[in-house]
């Protein structure tokens, strides 16, 4: 199989292939967002080498991981616990657009970790998955052992306090679609989840639990031995021109970062930790 060049656009080729619009949707979103915000970011700090292997955790329909595995053209894994969707879509589309990546069904917090993934990777995206994981802790132990040293993990997510950081509008539910109101006391906020008639309640209850936030994150960076070369804070998220198809802005707060309702609000927070070498 030809590897496709790193100024080829493989969006041409998923747009025309006759999959579900949802699907490809999701997957240009993913494969934008790394073309021009992830990997010109990762460059700013890390030096990928030439052949440079790559996974991502989390990986859905791939669009990420693609955009990593075309620049940097080493050995590619992706890996979610959405077999099914691996098997049908992401699978799929590498092989439309000449990618050679594995894609493997895996928790990264119960399931074990395979001997050949260890300290093999150069990079490793987790992108809007951390906020579902119960134990940010042993998420980004496990997460270490798949890196090399000095190799780079690249996260994002939405903190828990942001505006739509407890996912409520997976309710489909018209006070599921308002900003802050997974802030309401429990008690509250648990009557409109059970107005909804989706399988979601159970994922909005479970971020409801984990709370997640930039603060935790460097915590447990730090506790688990990370370094952390870069961290930022997005009041509206790079991904939404990509997800809305809309000019809409990126708004960066990172120079305020240093004020507690600023890391609070945001809507993004992105870090780049390092293993040590």
């Amino acid at each position: 199989m030809t590897r496709p060049s790193p100024s080829s656009d493989l969006y041409t080729i998923v747009r025309s292939s006759g999959l579900h619009p949802r699907v490809v949707h999701n997957w240009y979103q993913q494969y934008r967002l790394a073309q021009f915000t992830l990997l010109p970011w990762l460059s700013k700090h890390v030096h990928v080498p030439s052949q440079g292997a790559v996974a991502e955790i989390g990986c859905a329909e791939g669009g990420v991981l693609m955009a990593a595995a075309q620049a940097y053209g080493g050995y590619a894994l992706g890996t979610d616990i959405q077999g099914p969707l691996l098997q049908q879509y992401s699978s799929t589309i590498a092989n439309l657009v000449g990618l050679d990546v594995t894609f493997t069904e895996h928790d990264v917090i119960l399931g074990p970790i395979d001997p050949a993934w260890e300290s093999r990777f150069d990079v490793v995206f987790l992108r809007d998955v951390l906020e579902h994981l119960d134990d940010t802790w042993i998420a980004l132990r496990n997460i270490m052992r798949l890196l090399k040293p000095g190799g780079s993990l690249v996260v994002t997510f939405p903190p828990y306090t942001s505006a739509f950081g407890g996912h409520q509008q997976l309710l489909q539910t018209p006070l599921g679609s308002l900003p802050f109101v997974h802030l309401l006391p429990r008690p509250l906020f648990e009557k409109i989840i059970r107005q909804t008639t989706t399988v979601n309640e159970d994922e909005v209850r479970r971020l409801a639990s984990i709370r997640l936030s930039g603060d935790r994150v460097r915590i447990a960076a730090s506790d688990v031995g990370y370094r952390i070369l870069d961290e930022r804070y997005f009041l509206l998220r790079p991904v939404f021109r990509y997800k809305y198809a809309s000019w809409i802005p990126t708004v960066e707060v990172t120079t305020l970062r240093s004020i507690p309702l600023v890391r609070r609000l945001a809507m993004e927070a992105a870090f780049i930790l390092q293993r040590p070498a």
